[in-house]
């Protein structure tokens, strides 16, 4: 099987990358950077796409991944339209006129915007989403116009190389140093070493287009996540719950759970931790 992978030097890329090595796939992929794996089955392409299409020649993918993107950092508007519209169109210019077999857009839960219910679902209505989560829109309605696609909307995930909540946590708890937060019900991450699965389960499904949320497959309270990873970094840290907790939601894996069961959320910190413990990525 040949896997063709855009964003190929970010974390998330290279989690994505070995799992396919280590499954006997051969993969193709690309970005501005090197993801620093050679490889025998890996070949990388250094292109960027928000500058212009790939000449992909008479390459026929069984599996396209489109990863390449902007995460939500709070940056310009124009770096995500370059990073996520134009990015996504020029991949569309590459891939013309290919059959592709399974194509998979990383999307992200930040497209639903101002989300005032407490479960997010894949029908959830769409209100006033930001300038990131308007790009990954767009980008996804550019890809269903020209293939069938199958969108992933991703939450944090987490791995070496993560940012946001969980990685300010893991800051304090190292420097134990005092945590504030809100203990609200918690299910809204994933880790990275899951999506290689998901992929290949979806693809082996009679799926080639839809829509999947993903998320933890049970539900804790952030309290939880946090004890669990100061136990397992030895933090000396003191948590302290706020007692005006900001309003929050939960995100339902009930649709994905039908294809492909996640994992818990105490599996994903128990991961996260060794892999921080020992600085070595949990692929498989």
């Amino acid at each position: 099987m040949q896997i063709f992978l855009t964003g190929a030097s970010s974390y998330i890329g290279k989690y994505l990358i070995l799992y396919f090595l280590k499954m006997g796939y051969k993969v193709l992929s690309t970005s501005r950077t090197s993801p620093k794996i050679h490889k025998k089955d890996h070949r990388w392409i250094k292109h960027d796409l928000s500058k212009k299409k790939m000449d992909l020649k008479s390459y026929r993918p069984d599996i396209v991944i489109h990863l390449a993107g902007l995460a939500w950092m709070n940056r310009p508007s124009e770096d995500y339209i370059n990073s996520n519209i134009l990015t996504t169109n020029n991949l569309v210019k590459s891939l013309k006129n290919k059959k592709v077999k399974n194509f998979f857009y990383f999307s992200s839960r930040d497209i639903y915007g101002d989300f005032k219910g407490s479960v997010l679902k894949e029908n959830s209505t769409i209100n006033n989403p930001s300038i990131y989560g308007c790009s990954k829109l767009i980008a996804e309605k550019l890809l269903s116009n020209n293939f069938s696609v199958t969108i992933l909307r991703l939450p944090s995930i987490i791995g070496l190389g993560t940012h946001g909540w969980i990685n300010s946590i893991v800051e304090k708890l190292k420097n134990n140093k005092k945590i504030t937060l809100s203990n609200h019900k918690f299910n809204n991450f994933m880790h990275a070493s899951e999506l290689s699965k998901i992929v290949l389960k979806l693809a082996k499904s009679e799926i080639k287009s839809d829509t999947f949320l993903v998320s933890c497959s049970n539900i804790i309270r952030s309290n939880e996540v946090v004890k669990l990873l100061k136990s397992n970094l030895n933090s000396k840290s003191l948590i302290k719950i706020n007692k005006d907790p900001k309003p929050n939601y939960i995100i339902s894996s009930k649709k994905l759970n039908k294809y492909y069961k996640t994992i818990k959320v105490e599996e994903v910190i128990n991961k996260f931790s060794n892999e921080l413990k020992f600085n070595k990525k949990q692929f498989i």
